[in-house]
């Protein structure tokens, strides 16, 4: 899965998340916007030159 894109993680983060709250209608921008969120954690998280400098 490294070949996706930011966006395509992104989409498939925020069905992941829809699914498991019981699919409901009108949330789409709650669920994009967390699971935009999350991928920029991890993105950050897993990349040591995003990392704050240290003190």
């Amino acid at each position: 899965m490294a070949d996706e894109t930011r966006e395509e993680r992104i989409r498939r983060r925020a069905y992941e998340l829809w699914e498991k709250e019981g699919k409901p209608e009108g949330a789409d921008l709650r669920f994009w916007e967390q699971a935009m969120g999350e991928i920029d954690e991890e993105d950050q998280r897993n990349d040591p030159s995003k990392q704050p400098a240290s003190q």
